[in-house]
């Protein structure tokens, strides 16, 4: 993993709190054992028992989650709740609202989850925002809105920190 990366990106998506956000992953980073014992019971509830390799990434995600600039939905999630999602990540960013309206039918709810996610991703596109999800090779999605001027710095910045950030198409 290249620390240097992860820390630009961490910058990158923390929005208004750059300090928390830089102070959790670099506690990963430099002292992975301090990291594991002060959030034993987050790691726990991922099934993370000691400290592993990715616990930087790890880091970063749930710090995120912490301060609602990332949700993580299940696999299999469709419809409006994605949408209320969706709005939430976008209010505290402070970034542009969206009329939902149409994806209230019947034909959205019964999509697959990544095929309703490119729908959703493309109506943001509207609003010049990117809908990207952070891989934690789980069989979750972890969402991030972004403005869609930065979404090509922040991919880059993953592949050079050695992680996944995608955007939906």
């Amino acid at each position: 993993m290249n620390n240097s990366a992860l820390l630009e990106l961490s910058r990158k998506l923390s929005f208004d709190v750059e300090g928390i956000v830089i102070d959790d992953v670099d506690l990963a980073l430099e002292n992975p054992l301090a990291y594991f014992e002060k959030y034993k019971d987050r790691l726990d509830e991922r099934c993370i028992n000691e400290p592993i390799e990715e616990l930087a990434w790890i880091s970063l995600v749930d710090v995120l989650l912490e301060h609602q600039l990332a949700f993580e939905i299940d696999w299999k999630e469709t419809g409006l709740y994605v949408c209320d999602v969706v709005d939430e990540l976008l209010g505290r960013k402070k970034l542009a609202s969206i009329d939902w309206e149409e994806f209230e039918s019947d034909h959205y709810s019964e999509m697959p989850t990544d095929e309703f996610l490119n729908h959703v991703a493309k109506k943001l596109r509207e609003a010049a925002v990117s809908l990207a999800y952070i891989d934690i090779n789980s069989d979750s999605y972890v969402l991030i809105t972004v403005p869609a001027a930065d979404i090509e710095e922040i991919k880059r910045l993953a592949e050079k920190a050695e992680v996944v950030i995608s955007d939906f198409f």
